[in-house]
């Protein structure tokens, strides 16, 4: 099989066997067969084109062998653990998320019929309660955008970029593939699923993990855990005790309250640095314009996106995050009389108005006061701050905030869907925090000029990370507790839905490998 790189196509066209022939300098009749690997937009030099990479399979490698853009390689297959031994105790899967979910398969897969619990409702319920949460702000403090069926990203943009580079991620993207998602995240440069597509993917893969001997509880939430001599005996949940040698944390960044138990029970937490900021909405149009200049009403382009950074004078990171083209701002708040915001968009990305998060650094200098869990305190404040009466979000145009003035009237109409008031948001933040946001904004709008002057900012963006990390030693178990594997986003290990399915399955495979090596 050859792997062949650059080949151009233009925008509207379908890539086939010609334009790989092309290439190739050879018949159409020689290649056998061909599939897409990576495909990415090229829009320089007033040239609009896609650039494909695919893996053919021809007559005769051998004298294409001799292009440098040419190489021989094998299809990746996933090379499936096995478990050794009988295994009298199923494992447990505490949290239903990409990390629990993807493990929780896993597991199934290798038939160990694992036990899932989660303290959120299935995704039909769960869609019913979000919504009415969109509504009238009536909020399901255990069935919300934080908790249920498929964790956060469930109800987002469904973003599958991630900066890792790891194998496993060939075995997520063709299981959402099976689940119901498009071929095309396979070698799209920047895929992404939609809320509308994600709430359908979960639950097939709840139902194949069922099939295969798992077992889904849901309005089950991990209460508590029993350790002996330094090793796992069983979890609580509810006033059930299910007795286990092995279960994974997959609890996402939001669970303090378990995380709370956990420290309680002697498993180890430390506090790690997270961000915080707003979240940012401007005209797709702008956006389009900025990133494809002439070609931006180009019926073959989708939405664009942006990804921004900028290190301020006090050395605090400043970065758009979560970047939603054509999508919404939602609420995603886990308590009453607070409030969080987030990005979510549907598969076509076609919304008015583009969001992302815009974030700046959080140290632990800002917040840690002697407990691992201050991290947790100080979101929740951020929280509280950002409430307004009936869930309206505060926001204010991104040029008034930099003049420090309140916005008598908006630049754009937001669509967060309890609507907004205008705050001054200086007053949400620390002065530190407030000065590098405005200065990454400033150096935003030399990037995408009209970022300030045309775009509006809502509050407040506190859950974009965990502010915790539950350490973990080289076969992925906490430091002193046996058989227990904290895993994903909100054990501090993942930052997204890829990320965090890659290592729900690399913390599965390392359970496996625990169970066959043990002798209880």
């Amino acid at each position: 099989m050859l792997k062949i790189n650059q080949i151009k196509c233009p925008p509207g066209e379908k890539l086939t066997v010609e334009h790989i022939a092309r290439k190739l300098h050879c018949r159409p009749d020689e290649i056998r067969s061909f599939e897409i690997e990576r495909e990415s937009l090229d829009a320089r030099r007033n040239e609009l084109f896609f650039s494909y990479t695919v893996l053919a399979e021809v007559r005769n490698e051998q004298p294409y062998l001799r292009r440098k853009d040419v190489a021989h390689a094998e299809k990746y297959i996933y090379p499936m653990p096995v478990v050794s031994r009988r295994i009298a105790e199923r494992p447990v899967i505490a949290g239903f998320g990409p990390a629990g979910m993807f493990a929780a398969l896993l597991l199934a897969e290798s038939g160990l019929k694992p036990i899932v619990i989660e303290r959120g409702k299935p995704v039909e319920e769960r869609s019913r309660d979000v919504d009415r949460y969109f509504q009238d702000g009536t909020l399901d403090p255990e069935s919300n955008v934080q908790y249920g069926e498929g964790g956060a990203g469930t109800f987002s943009d469904g973003k599958l970029t991630t900066r890792i580079k790891d194998d496993r991620i060939h075995k997520v993207l063709a299981e959402l593939i099976e689940a119901g998602a498009p071929a095309e995240i396979a070698y799209q440069a920047r895929p992404h699923l939609g809320t509308d597509r994600l709430r359908v993917i979960v639950k097939n893969i709840r139902e194949k993990i069922i099939s295969l001997g798992g077992e889904v509880r849901f309005s089950s939430r991990l209460d508590d855990i029993e350790i002996k001599d330094g090793r796992l005996l069983a979890v609580q949940c509810g006033n059930e005790r299910i007795a286990c040698h092995a279960a994974m944390l997959c609890l996402g960044h939001s669970a303090s309250d378990t995380y709370e138990k956990l420290l309680a029970r002697g498993v180890d937490i430390i506090p790690k640095d997270f961000a915080a900021g707003v979240r940012v909405e401007h005209p797709q149009e702008l956006i389009n314009q900025c990133q494809y200049g002439a070609y931006a009403s180009h019926p073959a382009l989708s939405a664009a996106s942006y990804s921004l950074t900028y290190r301020s004078t006090s050395g605090r990171g400043v970065y758009s995050f979560c970047m939603c083209p054509g999508g919404v701002v939602i609420p995603a708040a886990t308590a009453a009389d607070s409030l969080a915001v987030n990005g979510m968009s549907y598969s076509g990305r076609d919304g008015r108005n583009a969001n992302s998060a815009i974030l700046v650094q959080i140290p632990q200098k800002d917040f840690y006061r002697g407990s691992v869990m201050d991290g947790f305190t100080f979101q929740k404040e951020l929280e509280k701050k950002a409430w307004r009466e009936r869930t309206m979000a505060p926001a204010q145009n991104i040029s008034d905030y930099l003049k420090h003035q309140k916005s008598g009237q908006w630049v754009l109409e937001s669509t967060y869907p309890l609507g907004v008031v205008s705050v001054e948001m200086h007053e949400l933040f620390s002065e530190e925090a407030g000065l590098a946001l405005a200065e990454g904004l400033t150096d935003f709008d030399r990037r995408i000029p009209g970022f300030v002057n045309a775009g509006i900012m809502v509050g407040m963006e506190s859950r974009s990370s965990s502010p915790i990390r539950l350490p973990r030693t080289a076969a992925g178990q906490a430091l002193n507790c046996e058989g227990l594997f904290p895993c994903g986003e909100g054990a501090g290990y993942a930052g997204g839905i890829v990320s965090s399915a890659v290592d729900g399955i690399r913390q599965a495979e390392k359970l496996i490998a625990f169970l066959n090596a043990s002798e209880f």
